[in-house]
This record gives C-alpha cells, structure tokens and sequence, in this order.
C-alpha cells in the first residue's frame, strides 16, 4: 500500500515540477536538419524570423526566406521569400520603423562586394541599396537608424565605424575611433535624438586604459564626449561594462572591475552619469554579497567565506578567482537587478584576453540583433557568419556560477544569490543564461543538451536551483524523434515568457493510420511560474 502511494506522490509531483515551464504555443515551418537557420528580431509587426537558403537545383542561387508572428505564434501568411543576386549571403541585420534591413556579402573578405535589402514587413515589399562606397573591414556590427547603415569593423587592424546614406549615398566616418590600443565595447542607437552612443576602451598615453563614451550625430560628429580616466583606487581598472540608460536623459554604466592588466577580479561597479557628462562610481566588493558563495556546497561555502573574512581583517579587497562578467541588467525606478556569469577559460592557445583589454573580444552584442562576426566558437552563429579570423583554435568555456543581485539606485545592496552551473563546459561566448524579473521574482534559465535548467528566486531567496525538464511538444499525440543540439536557442521574450528556437525530427501517426516523420524549424512560446512549485515531504 506504501508502494502505491509512494507512486501516485511522485507523480503528482512530477506533474507540479512539469507545470513549472510550460510549452503552450509552437509555430513550424519546413526545414531539414541542417539546413541554415532562422535568425529572430522584434519588430512593430511581430517577430519576424528569416535565413538565406541554397535555391533547389544546380545553380550557386540563394533566396532569402522570412516570415512574421504574431504573440500567440501565429502566422498569417507564413513563409514570404526575396531572391538574393547570385554569388551572396546574409550578413547582418537590423530593424528601423517596421523595417527590416538585411546586409547581403559576396565572400568573407574585407573587400567583398556589398549590397542592402530593406524590406517593409506591412507591405511586404522590397528595395535594394549598393554598399559600395564604405571603406574596406572586417566587419563585427550592422545597424540601421533613420535611412542610415552603421558599419563597424576593423581596418589595418584599428576600429573603425561608418554612417552610410542610403538616400544621398553619402559616408562619414565617426571622428575619434580609429586608433592604435583601441576597441570598440558597445554601440547603442538612440532614436529619440536621432544620434549614436559608442562606449570605447583606449589606453592612455602612461599605458593606462580609460574609457570613452561618446555621443555622435548622425554625420559623425562628436556632440558629448565622457572621459572615465579616474577609477577606485590605484591599479584598479574597469574590466567590462553594459550600458544603460535610466531615463531623463541620464545613463548608468555597470560591470566588473579589478587590477589592471591582469584579469584579477574585486567586484562590481555602478557608474552614474548625469546628463552633462559628469559621473561618480559605486564600488562593491566580496564585502557587499554575502550570498556570493551560495552555489557551492555548505563546507565549500564555509571555507571561502573564512577566506574572505581573512582577507578583510586584514583591510584587503578579497579576489574573484575566475572571470567574472556581466550579463544583463534589468531595471525598475528604484532598483537595478544584474546578472553576472563566473566562468574560466581553458584553451589557453586561443591567447584569450577578457574584456577591455582583449584585442578580438569585449565588444557586446544585442541578443536581439547581433553580428557575431569575430566570434568564430559561437555555434549559433558558426552556420550563420563565417567570415572570422580572430581565433586559430576554439577556446572552451567552464562555466562555474550565475550571480544574481538587487541593487538600490540609491546604492544599498538589497540582495544577492547565486546558482551553480555544475561546471559545465562549452563553447559558446555570451551571456549562457536567460533571466526573467516579474514583480519580486527572478527566474534564470538555459539550455544544455536537451535538457532545460530552470532556477528561480523570489525577495532574493534561492526556492529551487536547476530544476530540469525536458523538451515537449504542444501536440501529445507526437514525439520528438532528434533535437539538432547545436541549433536550440533559449531567449527571454518579455514578462514570464521565452522562446525556444531550432530544428527537430518529429514523428507523427497520419490519417492513414502510418507513422510518418518531418523535419522542422520551429519557435516554442515557453511560460514559467515558480508559484506552481509546492515542496512536499514523502509520505513515511
């Protein structure tokens, strides 16, 4: 009697846990296993979703594909398709005003031929542009703001970025970007004053590193420029940042910071900026997060925290051992929520240097809309922009923790946790995780193998760490026969809501009552709900 009622709690159970990350709207269209994939940006029309693919037959012809949903998945007239003029491919992307933007190359080189298709996705109709008059580089970002192509990229290997007129064909170069120990961190549109912001790291004229963030009109001209050439104490330097802006035309800059030159870690800064430029920093070390050892295990925790304690009896700044790099920043009027990863390295050969010192890397994507060119290792974008120098070898990823925390614009700490990501190991260089902050919760959440690890925190306390579940379908009556692993995406829509994106096998009975098979590109509407997990005891 033990035994039965010991089965139906654990399935009662299982059916709580499952209910936690539900699968509730799928949308397919056709597609082999290997075929190129979807690409996916937000637009006013939907999520529009789109690929070059090798036109069938015998000639060297791709066509561009596309396709629009709306937020239940549905499509109304699904796939809508573009010729691509022959001998190119797709390269970079954007959206502006309902537009879509696709830059098309012919070849990987930085000389190769370019051209621009702009597609209104409420009238469906298409235009070609010629790119031809932008300076030769290697491309790493594509962006679109009022009718004007961003190219930014690298020539005789220093940045350069470039505004190019669709209209007038005209090119100007952004002043102050071109230069010997410069990198390009991040580039932010901003519409509302028809201008760019393009965060830059440069080291001074003594070898120390400072960093720029610079405003430029739409004709590259300099109209702010924000010099952060003082930072903490001496020796101590920025190592990463995101960029944000936090209304009334003020901003905030967040990240890591440490010893220069040496990728030794002390903590997290927020950087405020007022709308004149000027600025002022809050520093927070291993002292401000108490939590931060909350991944490893009670003994493990005990021990490091005596080390850091030690270290600060002794009035010194206790290290992060490994790299530790921000990853996204949510906000609410009073408070920011930020999310960093703890990971090391382990090709050493890949000559891997982090953050605002490293030559290739350190330039920050918009998960929405991203280039990817210097990032050889993506696999997500390895079918997608081949064209990439910057790695001889592919360097792997262990990925140790994701930390978590609840700032005060004012500067308290409200909280901070951790989870663990049981050393796992890839090659994928971004941000690994999602998160989703609704009201007091915080969910985390990614993808390994075909295994979906959820964590979740409510008020900053940790209720469950990695719970897993696996891959579903909408339609009980068919199964997954084969996941494309190296195809699934996992990325926060809005609220509680991701999508799930790639390429799987599906066996399915037909109406002649046989068991069929079809290959498929599909986008899954993922909902998460931590109030539907209820932790109970076995039944003795």
């Amino acid at each position: 009697m033990k035994k039965i009622i010991l089965l139906l709690f654990l399935s009662i159970l299982g059916q709580q846990l499952f209910a936690q990350v539900r699968f509730i709207e799928r949308f397919e269209v056709a597609s082999e296993m290997r075929d190129p994939l979807f690409e996916m940006i937000d637009s006013e029309s939907g999520l529009v979703s789109f690929r070059t693919i090798p036109e069938k037959g015998l000639n060297l012809r791709k066509v561009f594909q596309y396709f629009l949903v709306d937020s239940s998945l549905n499509s109304e007239r699904g796939i809508i398709e573009f010729p691509v003029q022959e001998g190119f491919d797709m390269l970079g992307y954007d959206t502006d005003k309902n537009h879509l933007f696709v830059l098309f190359t012919k070849g990987y080189t930085s000389a190769s031929d370019k051209y621009i298709l702009q597609i209104d996705l409420a009238t469906r109709q298409g235009l070609e542009f010629n790119a031809d008059n932008v300076l030769d580089m290697e491309l790493v970002e594509f962006l679109i703001q009022d009718q004007k192509a961003i190219f930014m990229g690298r020539a005789d290997d220093r940045p350069v970025l470039q505004i190019h007129d669709l209209q007038t064909k005209s090119v100007h170069t952004l002043q102050g970007i071109y230069g010997n120990n410069t990198q390009v961190l991040q580039i932010r549109k901003k519409p509302e004053t028809k201008s760019l912001e393009v965060v830059l790291s440069r080291e001074g004229a003594y070898r120390d590193r400072e960093i720029l963030i610079n405003k430029y009109d739409m004709e590259g001209n300099v109209i702010q420029e924000v010099k952060v050439d003082r930072f903490g104490e001496q020796g101590q330097e920025i190592l990463d940042g995101l960029l944000v802006s936090t209304g009334n035309y003020q901003e905030a800059m967040l990240g890591a910071f440490g010893l220069e030159r040496r990728n030794a870690y002390q903590g997290m800064y927020i950087m405020d900026i007022n709308e004149f430029g000027e600025f002022d920093f809050k520093l927070y070390t291993l002292a401000d997060f108490p939590n931060f050892y909350n991944y490893l295990n009670d003994k493990s925790k005990e021990k490091q925290v005596k080390s850091v304690e030690k270290e600060l009896d002794r009035e010194r700044i206790p290290a992060i051992n490994s790299l530790y790099a921000i990853r996204d920043v949510r906000q609410t009027p009073d408070a920011y929520y930020v999310y960093f990863d703890q990971y090391t390295v382990n090709n050493s050969r890949s000559g891997y240097q982090n953050g605002a010192f490293s030559p290739t890397g350190g330039y920050r994507y918009d998960r929405w809309n991203r280039m990817g060119a210097t990032t050889f290792s993506d696999p997500y974008l390895a079918n997608r922009f081949p064209m990439s120098t910057s790695y001889q070898t592919i360097p792997e990823y262990r990925y140790i923790s994701a930390h978590f925390a609840k700032v005060a614009k004012t500067g308290q700490v409200l909280w901070d946790n951790a989870v663990s990501y049981q050393e796992m190991v890839t090659t994928y260089p971004e941000a690994f995780g999602e998160v989703a902050v609704v009201g007091d919760d915080l969910y985390h959440m990614f993808v390994e193998d075909q295994i979906i690890k959820l964590s979740f925190f409510r008020n900053g306390e940790k209720v469950f760490e990695n719970m897993e579940f696996e891959l579903k379908l909408i339609n009980e009556k068919e199964r997954i026969r084969d996941t494309n692993l190296e195809s699934l995406r996992l990325i926060h829509w809005y609220d509680r809501y991701f999508l799930l994106t790639g390429t799987q096998g599906i066996r399915y009975i037909s109406e002649s009552g046989s068991d069929q098979t079809r290959e498929v590109y599909f986008i899954t509407k993922i909902v998460v709900d931590g109030d539907l997990y209820k932790p109970e005891e076995l039944p003795d």
